[in-house]
């Protein structure tokens, strides 16, 4: 019915600059009905529009409802949330208090209970926007949250959870690489089975991010099909090197400790006028070292006029190989490695590179023992590092020994982690944040609010600085940080 589209062209442009005339209508309406055009062009168009709109719907039938199927959704397992919970979930929505929203979720989770029905639209809706959620939200939306994402694509993220062959074969570059995270973490064996699966159809590009991916959760495992690539881009080439040399039993790392261990020796001698014994650290800087082994990206030439050449090459030997390699060749513990390096100047200088090494090869105990057992300057250039690679179940004890001395570098550190803080971390952060109110305001309290716990609630007027000009920013700072605490105390006990 073109007509139709006439009059609504005439409705975009305003009845004022085309009014409606009887001859834009179609030949049946004016040959039965007599219609008199007036003065006024709106009241015109609403009468012939209205006739026009009548006579198309006419012989039009209606959508037969009972040709629509519609499953209804399955019984939930779980109770839902209390009715406290979901009042305090709309004041976090209504404020966009997105650590609190996390709390909240993982409350839920944790208590067995589920969204109330009303929320499931808002809650998917936040599950569209962010990906880091999709998982515990789907979880506190149950079976009714699963029904509900199936009318609408946009939220139907239980497909790409459940269809993980599907997806990976078939799925957008997005999808694929949040399968793949998500397997890199519960299932890692997995993951390279899929990647194997596709691999040569893939583009250099693709190939490049999937292969970022797999340095989570980084084993031996995934060693045997790594070493087996052979790909024409230099960029992907890089990435699988790369990936090569953080795996301990691997080609490259081996050759590396084959190169430098011989260099690196205990040696027991006479001290005060042979009266006791002396055990140092014996360093060959004049080592040998194979052309195979600058092929794999290992550098000849120090840029540092304070470091020779083979000073150079020696460190980045030692940050190349697992730190646990010199327990075994040492015969010594972590502790007394590190205290033999600390000796005498010459071996402490590759104290950095066994820093480097515990990191690049995730040495959890030896980062612990690094941190306690280090001298101070090897902590002021290395301690933000090594803090920040530690799992955060271990971090406190750490970030509190050294918190005072580093705050600045620490604190950002420790703002991005999951775990709430312990009562005597959160106590020392707040000492010194209360007295640099100038930097740290509402912007750094809000995120803080879910790390902070709420046994400090009754402590803030504690960590009021000295200085009256402070104090008036202080105030309402932690004035501010109060309401926020109470709202996740709320929480708490809302569940």
């Amino acid at each position: 019915m073109k007509f139709w589209d006439g009059i609504i062209n005439n409705a975009t442009l305003g009845s004022a600059k085309m009014p409606l005339r009887t001859h834009d209508l179609p030949e049946f309406i004016t040959e039965v009905i007599e219609l008199k055009e007036s003065t006024e062009p709106e009241e015109d168009f609403l009468l012939m529009a209205g006739l026009a709109y009548q006579y198309r719907q006419a012989g039009t039938k209606p959508l037969d409802l009972n040709l629509i199927s519609q499953s209804l959704a399955a019984d939930e397992e779980l109770p839902y949330a209390s009715s406290n919970s979901t009042n305090i979930f709309r004041t976090i929505i209504s404020e966009d208090l997105h650590p609190l929203l996390i709390l909240w979720l993982h409350q839920c989770e944790l208590k067995g209970v589920l969204a109330e029905p009303e929320l499931i639209p808002e809650l998917l809706q936040i599950a569209s926007r962010k990906k880091e959620l999709r998982k515990v939200i789907l979880t506190v939306c149950g079976k009714r949250g699963e029904w509900l994402s199936k009318l609408n694509p946009q939220w139907n993220f239980y497909a790409i959870t459940n269809d993980i062959d599907s997806i990976w074969q078939t799925g957008k570059l997005e999808d694929r690489k949040e399968l793949l995270r998500e397997l890199r973490v519960v299932n890692p064996s997995k993951s390279i089975e899929l990647l194997q699966s596709t691999w040569d159809s893939e583009g250099a590009n693709e190939k490049a991010a999937f292969l970022e991916i797999l340095r989570t959760n980084l084993t031996a495992i995934d060693l045997a099909w790594l070493e087996t690539l052979k790909e024409k881009g230099q960029k992907v080439n890089s990435i699988i090197q790369d990936l090569l040399k953080s795996i301990p039993s691997s080609a490259i790392v081996q050759q590396y400790w084959n190169t430098v261990k011989d260099a690196i020796t205990i040696k027991t001698g006479k001290a005060l006028l042979g009266m006791i014994n002396k055990t140092v650290i014996d360093i060959n800087e004049n080592l040998s070292v194979p052309d195979s082994v600058f092929k794999t990206g290992i550098e000849k030439l120090s840029s540092n006029k304070q470091v020779s050449d083979n000073q150079h090459i020696l460190s980045q030997l030692i940050s190349s190989v697992p730190p646990s390699n010199w327990n075994e060749h040492f015969k010594e513990n972590n502790q007394k490695i590190i205290e033999l390096f600390q000796k005498d100047k010459k071996s402490a200088q590759y104290l950095p590179a066994l820093v480097l090494g515990a990191l690049k090869f995730n040495d959890v105990e030896w980062m612990k023992d690094l941190l306690e057992h280090s001298d101070k300057e090897l902590i002021d250039s290395s301690v933000g590092l090594l803090i920040r690679a530690l799992p955060e179940s271990v971090r406190d004890t750490y970030s509190l020994k050294y918190i005072k001395q580093k705050p600045q570098e620490l604190i950002p550190i420790l703002i991005e982690q999951d775990e709430e803080w312990s009562v005597e971390l959160s106590r020392a952060i707040l000492k010194f944040t209360a007295n640099e109110v100038y930097v740290y305001n509402r912007t750094f309290y809000k995120p803080a609010v879910s790390l902070i716990p709420v046994k400090l609630l009754d402590e803030l007027d504690s960590f009021t600085p000295s200085e009256e000009q402070k104090k008036v920013y202080w105030k309402t700072q932690s004035d501010e940080l109060s309401r926020l605490l109470d709202i996740k105390k709320q929480i708490l006990q809302s569940f």
